[in-house]
């Protein structure tokens, strides 16, 4: 029978002596020239194909799938396989309609899910590797998968004009940033299931489609007519655009390199990497297609790629992606990571962690290792940093599984509180 112990954390009972390295890296995987590459850049199409670039602009060919429908957001698993949402092929939605995955080859592996309303347009992924979909039109719901496609819930978010059409999953994981074709970016809770005000009280110049929130908790809009970047109390602080003789910015994503993102203009067809700092064009990529033929871009990252560097320690000698787990009572017992497999960061701006500063306060992680020697255990814990001293600091979740598949800790969120010691994240 699995056993679950409830308990209260202190340092003297529960001693976490590493809290692992936040960012998460793949390790030594290589690439051959016809699987996906980080920095590849990849443009789906009103045809319903998607064109495939290496990050220097090089054309590695196009991706055409089974599913037909306009081509429209993308976005990649752990695995790196790729996610193309496709639109209704004909007036009574009976074909396409659905998602559409790619190995990291770029072979299609068929449909991905069920159950689509009308028009699936965007797609994000938690860190448990649920996925995530915004439709534009009929219902407009959010709607929810597990990693193998299977339908869990949906969420009635409520629309501006087209239903949740670009959505923009937080590093909570819990609350959906989304676009409706209109001036609002608007907000639902898919934790708590409840819609929350919208991001921005003051109306955006044009109307807003893709977005990506980047690390420091700035958001980039593709606002139709420019592309914003919004501070953390929704202002435009700025505006980035092409010489182009027309726009209509549809999608945006980050590149590799953080410092810079590449947008896709349907108007013109092409796609331009901009400056992030500066708003100048660094490159651009003529796709051939006709106007009003692009409709949106996305960037491949390794799986786990960093997008918030930094660490968090907890008491005890420190060496990277270490982490070990002294129980001692109402059960005595040690748990010892082996391998890391999953790592986020964010920033949860209800806490204050002063100081040190640190790009993130809150660290979601996942592994495999031992429990009393035995290989085969698992843990998963949130921790967080809510500063000096460590009193306000938490051990958000902590589930931990030996070999056999009993669970020996479970502390369920919001956790605890400590009692001793402290987490610190670092830079």
């Amino acid at each position: 029978m699995e056993s679950i112990h409830r308990m209260k954390l202190q340092a003297r009972r529960l001693v976490a002596l590493l809290l692992p390295l936040c960012s998460l890296l793949a390790a030594g995987r290589a690439h051959a020239a016809t699987t996906f590459t980080p920095g590849d850049v990849f443009v789906s199409l009103k045809t319903g194909q998607v064109q495939w670039y290496h990050a220097d602009g090089t054309f590695v060919g196009t991706l055409v799938g089974t599913v037909p429908g306009h081509a429209e957001g993308m976005g990649f698993d752990a695995s790196s396989n790729l996610y193309v949402n496709h639109w209704c092929a004909d007036s009574f939605c009976l074909t396409g309609n659905t998602v559409e995955r790619f190995s990291p080859a770029g072979a299609s592996l068929g449909v991905f899910g069920s159950g689509y309303s009308c028009n699936p347009t965007s797609i994000d992924f938690d860190a448990a590797g649920n996925v995530f979909v915004g439709q534009a039109d009929c219902s407009g719901a959010i709607l929810k998968f597990n990693a193998a496609g299977a339908p869990v819930t949906s969420f009635a978010a409520a629309p501006e004009n087209r239903g949740s059409m670009w959505i923009e999953l937080a590093p909570d994981s819990c609350t959906v940033l989304y676009a409706s074709e209109g001036v609002k970016v608007k907000r639902y809770n898919v934790c708590a299931n409840v819609q929350l005000t919208d991001f921005n009280a003051v109306p955006l110049p044009d109307r807003a489609y893709g977005m990506v929130i980047l690390t420091d908790n700035t958001v980039l809009v593709a606002d139709s007519s420019a592309i914003v970047r919004l501070d953390a109390g929704a202002n435009v602080i700025q505006t980035y655009n092409t010489v182009e003789p027309g726009h209509i910015w549809f999608s945006v994503d980050v590149d590799l390199v953080s410092t810079a993102f590449w947008a896709a203009n349907n108007y013109t067809s092409v796609v331009t990497k901009f400056d992030l700092a500066t708003g100048a064009v660094l490159a651009s990529i003529n796709t051939g297609a006709p106007q009003f033929q692009v409709k949106a871009v996305a960037v491949f990252h390794a799986p786990g790629a960093v997008t918030r560097r930094g660490r968090m320690t907890g008491g005890g000698s420190i060496q990277p992606n270490s982490l070990e787990i002294n129980i001692h009572d109402p059960i005595n017992g040690k748990f010892h990571l082996e391998k890391l497999t999953s790592a986020t960061c964010y920033y949860d701006p209800s806490i204050n962690p002063t100081p040190p500063p640190a790009s993130f306060n809150t660290y979601v992680g996942k592994g495999a290792g031992s429990y009393n020697g035995v290989s085969g255990a698992s843990a998963e814990w949130t921790f967080t940093d809510a500063g000096q001293p460590g009193v306000n600091s938490r051990i958000k979740r902590l589930k931990i599984t030996d070999a056999s598949g009993n669970v020996i800790v479970f502390v369920p969120d919001p956790g605890h509180t400590l009692t001793f010691g402290a987490h610190q994240a670092h830079q």
